[in-house]
């Protein structure tokens, strides 16, 4: 079997506004999870019981459950369980990626607070720092500083995961390729064109990631 390219330089455009797609999913999904999960980890390390149960029962439900299962449950179950409910396949996406990306940030985050030495808190009381001061100067940097590397590889996680929404027929970079894929009979081209622009945007993140983790005032030896 010949390469032939020109199948791709013919779709391009298409993929093009399907990768953009994909993109945006990432983006929803990154934003709702990231949002969720801070607060179900601050949530989870309170001395609030109820709440901090109710918290690490919603963590480890979602831990559990693989994020392809997730999406395909909520996009043809959520309509049955709410009457009159309309959700389109990309929201669902977001949805389903979201949620399942704040577990993850959750336990990262979780972590990140329990890391931090309760004796650092206590000397910041000493010095007449109240509260909010402490959590302000003391605990956030802190914990920033300590998650911000796995948050960095749970959203490149997320980014390749927004692929699954092709199973719920979102038209999105995988699920545009398959249809050029039915139409043209050219897999390798189409797969090899849809591996490049994952790598060309995948790559220069792992780049900037392993930059800032080398900032001093990130917790490494250089200086911005």
């Amino acid at each position: 079997m010949d390469w032939n390219f020109s199948v791709v330089w013919n779709n391009l455009l298409q993929l093009y506004f399907a990768f953009i797609t994909t993109v945006w999913i990432s983006i929803g999904s990154i934003a709702l999870g990231t949002i969720l999960g801070v607060l179900l980890g601050v949530l989870s390390v309170i001395s609030l019981n109820l709440i901090s149960w109710l918290a690490r029962l919603f963590i480890e439900l979602f831990l559990a459950v693989p994020a392809l299962v997730l999406l395909v449950w909520l996009y043809y179950s959520l309509p049955l369980l709410v009457s009159g409910l309309v959700i389109d396949g990309q929201n669902c996406a977001i949805l389903g990626l979201g949620l399942s990306l704040s577990a993850f940030v959750a336990e990262i985050i979780r972590g990140g607070i329990n890391s931090v030495p309760s004796g650092e808190i206590e000397v910041a009381y000493c010095t007449g720092m109240s509260r909010l001061q402490a959590i302000r100067y003391i605990l956030i940097p802190q914990v920033i500083r300590k998650s911000w590397p796995p948050l960095m590889g749970q959203y490149i996680t997320t980014y390749k995961f927004s692929t699954l929404a092709s199973v719920i027929a979102v038209p999105e970079i995988l699920h545009t390729a398959n249809s050029i894929i039915a139409q043209t009979y050219r897999p390798l081209e189409i797969y090899s064109a849809v591996a490049v622009m994952f790598i060309i945007t995948i790559i220069p993140l792992n780049i900037l990631l392993r930059r800032v983790q080398r900032v001093k005032q990130l917790g490494g030896i250089e200086k911005i």
